[in-house]
């Protein structure tokens, strides 16, 4: 059944997961640069700039994340046994896509991550 469906539907699976992996890369990237939005970070939402704001989706997306990159490596073997089947080289080529941004989605989680230590270390200094 699941098997069926990931077939029939790889196109706009593949799509969402390429959407929301490069999405995520994008914000933190964005977010890792903008340096006056990490006091933030992490915080109860009591201001209400959009650097706040901000800070509070990238909260909940590091959240999120960190929540992804332990679910979706068994995700992902599903699509794996599922398209193996699959004869076909572009599958193969956008499953490596696809665990390409899961790396790089990782990398994102860890970079939020030493933002939040940094805020940290910084109050304590303070």
């Amino acid at each position: 059944m699941i098997n069926n469906f990931i077939i029939k539907n790889w196109k706009t699976i593949f799509n969402i997961q390429v959407v929301i992996f490069v999405a995520f890369a994008i914000l933190t990237f964005i977010y890792y640069w903008d340096k006056p939005a990490h006091t933030y970070f992490n915080r109860s939402f009591d201001t209400s700039n959009l650097q706040a704001v901000f800070s509070l989706l990238m909260t909940y997306l590091f959240v999120f994340f960190i929540a992804m990159a332990f679910i979706y490596p068994i995700l992902f073997l599903i699509q794996i046994l599922s398209l193996r089947k699959e004869k076909e080289n572009k599958k193969t080529m956008k499953l490596l896509i696809l665990f390409v941004l899961y790396i790089l989605s990782i990398i994102s989680v860890f970079a939020l991550y030493t933002i939040n230590n940094a805020q940290a270390i910084k109050a304590l200094n303070h």
